[in-house]
């Protein structure tokens, strides 16, 4: 019977929001944007709780300012040269070194900044530099996870691969062909964004609309060394944007009476669309045209992903434009245990391919198979053996990888 001297209910308390996720145990705090940020519920440029994941300690906090970092060490040995990643016999390398911080005096208004010490690749070399990943001002209209505004330097909220290329995201050692050649990955620059989520309400879906304006000042000047990128400050702006779609996200830890009643397992399915126009070119007459679709799907420790990308680069005194092309699939089967040294393990493979914007180059075709595990919270190990064809030679690389994120 009910409690005659229970409190009534607070009629101004504030309602449940229905865009907060489900804490699990399992998975690292999601990334607002930048890559491989720690904290939060769901942000943009983030995946959601469980979507791929991996665990890693909550972080460090300075009085009011939290602090997330990683280091990855690489050793890898290839039968010949490898053209892609330009790796060369064996290498011991820092893979990548990350700081990331963030500030919230209010809860709709937070700066946030990251710098990373990485691997880049320039006039057909490996170089190791440092670069800000992000660096923004954020507002949250609604002082909640429905729209965030942004201004500042952020990566261009393009396709789905870069919510899960920095290593402590990614289960394999290296990146997929497309976005280390076709379209960089990583396309960092200084603009204004809005980030958007809305439940459809059916299937416990959700549409996510992320739109952008940016200035331009990186960009591929293919007329002077195709398939690099460099600075590039007369640039009109660019527009880019990703448009997602949450067609169901069924969990019975979440929903046990409703529609997820009787599953075994979280079971999701998204799909996207992605675009981005602009200029490349110092005088702002040469377009650069790029767009993609992708699809991701899960079912507990089975993870599945897709990705196509197309990207057009038209170059000065030439009629027809370089085109760049490629794909990739993923399979990411995953356990996690209660063992000492042993928190979880998984198997992945993904097979890429791509035709690379470049005149004279042919198709690159890729298969990595990958074995990691978490020993800790926070270290990851990773064993590699991937084989390209391009052209018509095949190579063979093995890899070891290990990290440490906070």
């Amino acid at each position: 019977a009910p409690d005659p001297f229970a409190a009534p209910p607070d009629p101004f308390a504030a309602p449940p929001d229905p865009f907060a996720a489900p804490p699990d145990p399992f998975a690292a705090p999601p990334d607002p944007f930048a890559p491989d940020r720690a904290s939060g519920p769901a942000a943009p440029g983030g995946v959601d709780a469980g979507a791929g994941a991996l665990p890693r300690a909550p972080g460090v906090h300075l009085g009011p300012v939290e602090l997330h970092g990683r280091a990855n060490v690489t050793f890898s040995y290839t039968d010949g040269r490898e053209p892609i990643e330009l790796l060369d016999h064996a290498e011991l390398e820092l893979s990548s070194l990350d700081l990331y911080a963030e500030w919230f005096p209010r809860p709709w208004l937070g700066l946030l900044a990251e710098v990373e010490l990485s691997r880049e690749l320039e006039d057909d070399r490996r170089e190791l530099e440092v670069e800000p990943e992000l660096l923004v001002a954020e507002v949250r209209p609604l002082a909640d996870e429905r729209l965030r505004l942004r201004a500042g330097v952020f990566p261009v909220p393009f396709g789905l691969e870069r919510r899960f290329y920095a290593p402590s995201r990614n289960p394999l050692a290296s990146r997929p062909v497309a976005f280390r050649r076709v379209v960089p990955g990583t396309y960092v620059d200084a603009g204004a964004m809005a980030w958007g989520r809305l439940p459809t309400g059916a299937l416990e879906g959700e549409l996510e609309l992320e739109l952008g304006v940016v200035r331009g000042v990186r960009g591929p000047l293919l007329e002077d060394e195709p398939g690099t990128w460099d600075d590039d400050p007369g640039s009109e702006p660019q527009v880019v944007g990703r448009l997602g779609w949450t067609v169901l996200d069924l969990d019975p830890r979440r929903d046990p009476p409703g529609l997820a009643a009787g599953l075994p397992e979280r079971l999701t399915l998204a799909l996207g669309a992605s675009g981005l126009w602009g200029h490349h070119d110092r005088d702002g007459r040469r377009e650069v045209t790029w767009l993609g679709l992708d699809a991701q799907a899960s079912f507990g420790g089975l993870e599945l992903r897709g990705e196509w990308v197309e990207a057009r680069y038209e170059r000065a005194g030439r009629t027809r434009p370089l085109l760049g092309r490629g794909l990739y699939l993923q399979a990411l089967c995953r356990r996690y245990f209660e063992l000492p040294g042993l928190e979880q393990a998984w198997f992945a493979y993904r097979y890429d391919r791509a035709r690379l914007p470049v005149s004279g180059t042919g198709v690159v075709e890729r298969h990595h198979w990958g074995l990691g595990w978490v020993p800790h919270d926070g270290l990851t190990v990773k064993l590699g053996l991937e084989r390209l064809r391009a052209e018509r030679d095949w190579v063979l690389t093995s890899f070891l990888e290990v990290g440490y994120a906070f």
